[in-house]
């Protein structure tokens, strides 16, 4: 693919031309990514304050009792919003959910491991572990295409 930028003064706003034969399913994605506005970072609360985090720092989005938590590699953050709010704003390919209480970044997952009956067992880069609900099996299957 060819790239070009023109600097023209008299321009305001940034326009996006895209000159093709066919529109491929990477070319929809590229421009519904450059359509949607760039968040500054999910607000997460600590103890102290708020931080703002990478989307692509967490490694997983869930519910405990009636508060939503999120971790990263090193921290656990309490997140002001339901799960599914922080699902909508995270959004991505890379974000999944794997049950009905959380959703897990998989470029972080290190392995899976299905030797147990009807259940997948996610592992992280960090050490930690969690599961896929039976419901959702099949969903991370066909997105693995196994």
């Amino acid at each position: 693919m060819k790239v070009e930028i023109v600097l023209n003064q008299t321009i305001t706003e940034p326009l996006l031309v895209l000159h093709t034969n066919k529109l491929t399913p990477e070319l929809a994605a590229l421009m519904a990514n450059l359509a949607e506005p760039q968040s500054l970072g999910l607000a997460a609360y600590t103890k102290t304050g708020i931080v703002l985090l990478n989307p692509a720092d967490i490694l997983r989005v869930y519910s405990e009792g009636k508060r939503v938590f999120t971790k990263t590699a090193t921290n656990c953050y309490l997140l002001k919003m339901r799960l599914y709010e922080a699902e909508e704003k995270l959004g991505g390919n890379q974000m999944v959910r794997i049950s009905s209480s959380e959703i897990v970044n998989f470029n972080h997952v290190k392995g899976l491991d299905m030797s147990i009956s009807g259940t997948i067992r996610l592992s992280f880069n960090n050490g930690e572990e969690t599961f896929v609900s039976r419901r959702y099996v099949s969903v991370i299957k066909k997105l693995l295409g196994v």
